[in-house]
């Protein structure tokens, strides 16, 4: 039987990792934060759960016996949503909690070492090297993940285990919580309000959660060593078009609120990403359609409710 570990287990990308991997019979140990964390989605898939805090995840190794591992997946990070996200100082402990991973993932025998990062990444990789730049504060998240790309595959060279590492585009679905773009466009039609939203004219790409944890589970089984994955449904169109799909399933007699800020983001340029890599290496063809998963994650705020 094939072994994993995965760290952040119990969170939103976790418990459907989690899942995904138990249905391919893959025996995991996971990793929580700590003894109050629910756990209560995962404990049925998990062959051993240990509580460990990013802050000691370099002594994970004495918690864990070494054995022969396929991989290790690094799925905990602190503060990727709101405004934790312009946190410097806790962006720069996630990196290093990513390099520390991935050395504990030698240490502990396993073959490869799969990191989850964003495709925000991507965006100001090229952006914040550019001259007169003017990054906002939320991009020192990004700038995190980069970080811990980077020192997490130095890492890995080092210790002569394999490096995949993964750029996961806007993700949403059943069980998330936080305050994501598609979350606050949902809340915000079902309740009546309009959101304050740009015209919407940049490009966007949208992938369901369960669709999400297949990429992974098959970048760690296919994935090319040392290659890093876009993650997305792999149809980048304008942001609107995703905006009148939630609005015309939610509540369609609420305008769009389309157009009524200015945008100062910065644009994904999807012609400088290879988006089907991940399909030409492992065969990765994403499931649930953008109508359905908002289908099921509409139907899952109203249940909240």
């Amino acid at each position: 039987m094939k072994k994993v570990i995965v760290t952040g287990a119990n969170g939103f990308l976790g418990s459907y990792l989690m899942d995904e991997l138990s249905r391919r019979g893959y025996a995991i140990l996971a990793v929580i934060r700590d003894r109050q964390a629910d756990i209560s989605k995962i404990e049925r898939f998990a062959s051993n759960i240990v509580f460990c805090n990013l802050n000691n995840i370099r002594f994970l190794d004495t918690l864990i016996s070494f054995g022969d591992y396929d991989a290790f997946y690094h799925l905990a990070w602190s503060g990727s949503s709101g405004n934790a996200r312009k946190d410097y100082t806790l962006q720069l402990q996630n990196a290093k909690a990513c390099a520390d991973a991935a050395l504990v993932a030698a240490r502990l025998g396993c073959k490869r070492f799969i990191g989850v990062g964003s495709i925000a990444e991507l965006v100001h990789e090229k952006y914040n090297r550019m001259d007169y730049s003017r990054p906002e504060s939320v991009a020192c998240y990004a700038i995190g993940k980069l970080a811990a790309e980077y020192m997490s595959h130095c890492v890995c060279t080092e210790q002569g285990i394999d490096f995949l590492w993964g750029h996961v585009a806007n993700c949403y679905g059943v069980g998330d919580k936080s305050e994501n773009f598609v979350n606050y466009l949902i809340q915000s039609y079902m309740e009546g309000r309009i959101p304050e939203l740009t015209a919407g004219e940049q490009k966007a790409d949208f992938l369901y959660i369960s669709d999400v944890a297949k990429a992974l589970v098959l970048m760690g089984t296919n994935g090319k060593a040392g290659c890093s994955y876009y993650i997305g449904y792999g149809s980048p169109v304008p942001l609107k078009d995703f905006v009148i799909k939630i609005r015309n399933l939610t509540n369609p007699e609420v305008e769009s609120g389309l157009g009524i800020r200015e945008f100062h983001g910065v644009d994904v340029d999807y012609g400088e990403i290879d988006i089907h890599k991940l399909n030409r290496h492992t065969g990765f063809v994403p499931k649930v359609a953008f109508d359905d998963g908002i289908r099921m994650t509409i139907e899952w705020i109203q249940n909240l409710k």
